[in-house]
């Protein structure tokens, strides 16, 4: 019972984020900023058998630099986002060009794949959607073919928001001989509830939704099957640092957050610090979504760029 309620809580979080997303809607999140040269792209999935969208953002230099190789990050966006946000919400893209200019930051291309906007970047237990597969197998290896990137693991990161920071922390724990380094900010990361209730319509899409990805169970009305949701959780893959190969590691949460996330945040945090595993984890004033990470995308950034330095 007591693992059930922690699933129960995991799905009251996550509906009042969808709920906010869907009540902020696209609205003029995605106008382009001006001054930004991030190109939006598809590709042909075979995974997903269409086409999926994509975000790319290549340093000033990679046009007049000949065969000069980049390191790369890969970013995930959040519960009901785009592989747009990153730019439109974030300006992302326009203070790494002002980091280049200032010397403060080096050159590395930035991609963003657009998933599903529910699709917690995991395979689906009952194989309607391989979101995991389609970001490792497919859309990786199609930008480091395509593009000139030095794909190596000590140059190829990960980082995210929200969804996209419990996809970030997720793959690369599952992966760790793909990325050299890891980052998220207001990780979905759901930590030991012992109680929480929700009811209604909004539960029963999320037992919905939840039953779909991993499989728990809700639907039957009998004992819960967590398995999955253990096998795709990062709060359980940290529990074993032997496996992280000195994989580097940076999460930051607002402690406003309304969500909660900070809990999980410190249930990490705690983990790590316990395994006496090297890590960044900082807790700053803000509410979650891009109006608090936009004041520190830098920071994991410049983590990046230090990560690709060996530093």
């Amino acid at each position: 019972m007591k693992y059930a309620n922690r699933i129960v809580a995991a799905i009251l979080l996550l509906t009042c984020a969808a709920g906010l997303a869907i009540q902020r809607g696209p609205q003029v999140r995605d106008v382009i900023p001006a001054g930004s040269r991030v190109q939006y792209k598809t590709y042909q999935s075979t995974v997903m058998n269409r086409e999926l969208r994509y975000g790319l953002y290549l340093p000033p230099s990679y046009e007049t630099s000949g065969d000069r190789r980049y390191p790369v990050l890969y970013f995930l966006h959040g519960l009901n986002e785009n592989e747009m946000r990153w730019s439109t919400r974030g300006e992302t893209d326009l203070w790494l060009d002002k980091a280049i200019a200032d010397k403060t930051i080096g050159e590395f291309i930035v991609a963003v794949p657009m998933s599903a906007t529910t699709s917690f970047y995991t395979n689906a237990r009952n194989g309607s959607g391989a979101w995991e597969d389609v970001i490792v197998k497919e859309f990786i290896p199609m930008i480091e073919s395509t593009y000139r990137v030095n794909a190596t693991r000590a140059t190829r990161g990960i980082s995210g928001i929200s969804m996209g920071g419990y996809g970030s922390l997720k793959l690369a724990m599952k992966h760790p001989e793909m990325f050299g380094s890891v980052s998220a900010h207001s990780a979905a990361l759901v930590p030991d509830f012992d109680t929480a209730s929700v009811t209604g319509r909004r539960l029963d899409l999320f037992k919905s939704l939840f039953d779909s990805i991993y499989g728990i169970g809700f639907a039957g009305g009998g004992a819960l099957d967590v398995s999955y949701w253990n096998a795709n959780s990062p709060l359980e893959l940290a529990k074993d640092t032997s496996k992280l190969q000195g994989m580097k590691i940076y999460f930051d949460c607002g402690t406003e957050d309304e969500y909660g996330f900070f809990a999980g945040h410190k249930v990490l945090d705690d983990l790590l610090t316990k395994a006496r595993y090297p890590h960044t984890a900082a807790l700053h004033p803000g509410v979650h979504g891009w109006d608090y990470a936009k004041a520190h995308t830098k920071d994991s950034l410049l983590f990046h760029w230090n990560a690709f330095n060996g530093k």
